[in-house]
């Protein structure tokens, strides 16, 4: 018996029976590599696998900057109910912010990393970024680090936290119960910001880098130099995403930019809610929101990134880029940190998920994920 024949569980459809063959090769090569992906096609899922000693396909592990997806479901939400415009004038919403040549800022330059907030000076501890309202206060008064709209650079951490302020601003709730009330919950769908003690047993810890892997990738993790824009992105000492993300603190937080907890079926399946019904439950968004949201916003080479890879954003989510070839011109969503990878693909009517156990390096989606993600195209192709 093969390692992928002992490791891998699951069932794919016979059009995308190429992932499974491409995963035993994986575990052959890796018998270590441990996640879970999962895939809707048409509304319907058509992949569900995981793989590795201790994967479950239940379990729960952190997502890292996937988590942002959930983010711009929840502006989309209230963008879609008249509730958020994303021309108005952030201010109009949340008059604190208007301090220090900010009030001209609006809701689409906020969330598509272009209002120069980063990060605020002189640094942010994880604190600050757990209990949410020290950091957006902080954000509130910082005047902004370039002049709104002249440039973009990827807020890592404070997107999370401005989104965050504008939906308690505007919905009167926090943005993770918004996601649990409105999105998640009714479809009985695993993804949390702000995942509950009574899930603890259900989560799996990541895997983080060894000295190693480290010492053999020294650029893999962002250690930004003092005095640069990258510096001030991060919370004092880089925890957070690092260290931090196994311990309980992290998962309570559930800070919005980075601090969900998921796995494959969910976010694949809060993928396929945007246009399909999910247990039972109606479709999320109607057309013209789904247009007004992903509507490339930026693109390009990032003010603070020393990578020459060009970005492209959307608001809040995630375009495809050539060098990140993850779906079509019309795909939207997010990696993560620690290698996880998630979106929505209209074109091809794709939803995908993946998480992985063990953080790959360097960080961003892993690789493996992004040839996961051809296959699937590839399939589809095949299926009009």
């Amino acid at each position: 018996m093969t390692p992928g024949d002992r490791l891998l569980h699951g069932t794919t459809d016979e059009a995308f029976e190429g992932l499974s063959g491409l995963l035993r090769q994986l575990l052959a090569q890796d018998p270590t590599y441990a996640g879970t992906l999962c895939v809707h096609h048409h509304g319907r899922r058509v992949v569900d696998l995981w793989w590795g000693e201790t994967m479950d396909p239940d379990a729960l592990l952190p997502v890292f900057s996937s988590s942002k997806g959930a983010v711009g479901l929840v502006v989309a939400c209230l963008v879609r109910n008249g509730i958020l415009s994303l021309d108005e004038r952030v201010a109009t919403y949340w008059p604190e912010f208007a301090a220090r040549g900010k009030e001209g800022i609006t809701v689409r330059q906020l969330l598509s990393h272009q209002a120069g907030l980063l990060g605020v000076e002189p640094r942010f501890t994880n604190q600050e970024l757990y209990d949410h309202t020290p950091l957006a206060g902080r954000l509130a008064d910082q005047r902004p680090l370039w002049a709104p709209g002249a440039a973009h650079a990827y807020h890592a951490v404070t997107i999370g936290v401005l989104a965050d302020e504008l939906v308690r601003r505007t919905a009167g709730t926090t943005l993770g119960q918004y996601l649990r009330d409105s999105i998640a919950g009714p479809r009985n769908l695993e993804v949390h910001l702000g995942t509950p003690a009574e899930l603890d047993s259900r989560v799996i810890d990541v895997q983080l880098p060894t000295p190693t892997e480290l010492a053999d990738a020294p650029d893999a993790v962002p250690n930004p130099g003092r005095g640069s824009l990258a510096a001030l992105s991060l919370p004092v000492g880089d925890r957070a995403m690092w260290i931090e993300c196994n311990e309980e603190a992290f998962r309570r937080a559930g800070t919005p930019a980075g601090g969900g907890l998921s796995n494959a079926r969910g976010l694949a399946g809060m993928y396929a809610a945007v246009h399909h019904e999910v247990a039972g439950v109606p479709r999320l968004l109607d057309d013209e929101t789904v247009a007004v949201m992903t509507q490339l916003q930026v693109w390009g080479r990032e003010l603070m990134n020393p990578n020459p890879l060009r970005s492209a954003f959307a608001v809040v989510f995630q375009k495809p880029t050539e060098h990140h070839p993850w779906g079509s011109y019309r795909g939207f969503g997010h990696d993560g940190a620690g290698g996880s990878l998630a979106f929505c693909d209209p074109y091809n009517d794709v939803a995908f998920g993946y998480t992985v156990q063990r953080i790959p390096l360097p960080g961003g989606a892993d690789a493996r994920a992004i040839e996961m993600s051809r296959l699937v195209r590839q399939a589809t192709r095949t299926m009009r």
